[in-house]
């Protein structure tokens, strides 16, 4: 498959929709809108379609194909329609700005673009929740998703000794493809509370389709246990060692206390989605206590509070790949009808019973695998929460002391969250320490304001910006 990284043209283009995002969620959507007849453009930061979790799935090799596993292959399926329709893809197409008229504003290539919009679907999906344990800044350690995006980009597998450390399904996962391709996976520490067990199995009350998912679950356990590697569980103290880079992990459980030396150690504690767009926007958000992040307000449509904006996919609340799918098309449905475009209420009907499938086991995750406070919120004052500007959780707490209101008014006094990362890796952090400091909701306490650029942008492609036609009604503040 070959799809297009070049910028198209100087001169501004107008869709019915534009996607932003080209995995699951953004493919599927942007399929259903092109089917019955819209205009549509995708816009996707990465090299080709597929997102992260059909990450260079179009160049996938024998090799890592019974590594990567059917979930990630069931994506060749979506890329293959994709092609099929020759849908307009901008890879390596950087958003920087959405105007409030909904004009989108991104870069390729170091050329500045941009688009119009009748309608404008978030499907930017999700990212790993911050898991700040002392030591996690350590050259060393990264993240679970992290080594696999490797493994799916270039076939890498981190050298030495390997130990994962947090909960959730793809934890698991991870270690599983590890052991397959070739690495010493030494022991996966599970932060999986015993408690959470018991409050999950409430919802366990699941169908066919969750009841499938289940035992995929245990499956993943089962493939870790056949190849040897050790699992220990209910960790509720993790602290990493080493002087200049990632030596051991020291952990506690109930029963016991321990070291298990490694040279790399893979950290993961769930997916939260990913709402800088929706910020960036003024759309509502909201708190989900079951999922313990920010997600957006949306309506029955996927519509979110700003007309016309619709998040669909993990970044409108987590939901896993299948589904977000179906959430998109759902969305393209709704936007195909305002557009005068005739949709079966049949077709409606079956990808909403279709979802329903697919999230029946929703409650049961988010129960089971809840992040423990400890893990979210770090009980030592030295442990750094943003690493762009060094911060620690200290100072985040004697802010709050002093009567900072909350994480836009930290800003002014620590930098924290004005790095390259924007605030995605201590956003949720610094939340819930005020939160938690203040006596005040997570939703009371509120998130960064995110303004433009919405990514880091050089100098010399925002200079460019007039003399390429494309005439950007930005301010910077």
């Amino acid at each position: 498959m070959a799809w297009s990284s070049k910028r198209r043209t100087t001169v501004m283009q107008k869709y019915d929709l534009v996607v932003i995002g080209a995995g699951p969620a953004g493919l599927a959507g942007a399929l259903q809108a092109h089917e019955l007849g819209l205009s549509v453009v995708i816009l996707d930061d990465g090299k080709r379609p597929g997102g992260q979790i059909y990450r260079n799935l179009d160049k996938l090799t024998d090799k890592m194909r019974p590594v990567l596993g059917k979930s990630y292959q069931d994506g060749e399926r979506l890329l293959r329609a994709v092609k099929h329709m020759g849908l307009d893809i901008r890879t390596e197409a950087v958003v920087w700005h959405i105007s409030a008229g909904k004009t989108v504003y991104f870069v390729q290539k170091d050329e500045v673009a941009a688009v119009e919009a009748d309608a404008i679907m978030l499907a930017s999906g999700a990212l790993e929740r911050p898991f700040p344990v002392p030591g996690w800044t350590l050259p060393g350690v990264m993240t679970a998703g992290a080594a696999q995006i490797a493994m799916k980009s270039g076939a890498a597998i981190p050298a030495g000794r390997i130990v994962l450390a947090g909960c959730g399904p793809l934890l698991y996962l991870v270690a599983g493809q590890l052991a397959q391709a070739g690495a010493d996976v030494r022991a996966v520490l599970d932060t999986t509370p015993r408690g959470n067990y018991w409050r999950a199995i409430r919802h366990a009350a699941l169908g066919f389709t969750s009841l499938k998912q289940l035992f995929d679950g245990i499956g993943m356990i089962r493939a870790i246990s056949a190849c040897g590697i050790r699992r220990i569980r209910q960790v509720d103290d993790l602290r990493i060692r080493g002087e200049n880079r990632a030596e051991a992990v020291e952990y506690s459980t109930p029963r016991e206390s321990g070291i298990v030396e490694a040279d790399c150690i893979l950290l993961h504690q769930g997916v939260v989605p990913n709402i800088q767009l929706h910020r960036h926007l003024g759309c509502e958000i909201k708190w989900d206590y079951s999922q313990l992040c920010f997600h957006p307000t949306i309506d029955g449509n996927w519509q979110t509070s700003v007309p016309g904006v619709f998040a669909v996919g993990d970044n409108a609340g987590i939901m896993g790949a299948k589904a977000a799918e179906y959430s998109a098309r759902l969305a393209a449905l709704h936007i195909a009808k305002s557009k005068q475009r005739v949709v079966d209420p049949k077709t409606k009907t079956s990808i909403q019973r279709k979802f329903r499938q697919l999230t029946e086991i929703r409650k049961f995750l988010d129960t089971l695998y809840r992040p423990p406070v400890q893990f979210r919120m770090p009980p030592q004052e030295n442990t750094v929460i943003c690493r762009c500007e060094e911060i620690t959780a200290g100072e985040i707490t004697d802010l709050a002391a002093a009567g900072c209101v909350g994480p836009n008014q930290a800003k002014f006094f620590t930098r924290c969250g004005m790095g390259p990362c924007q605030g995605r890796n201590c956003g949720l952090t610094v939340t819930e320490l005020f939160a938690h400091a203040t006596g005040k909701s997570p939703s009371e306490v509120g998130y960064y304001t995110i303004r433009s650029p919405i990514r880091p942008l050089r100098l010399a492609a925002l200079a460019r910006v007039e003399t390429n036609g494309v005439a950007a009604d930005v301010e910077f503040s």
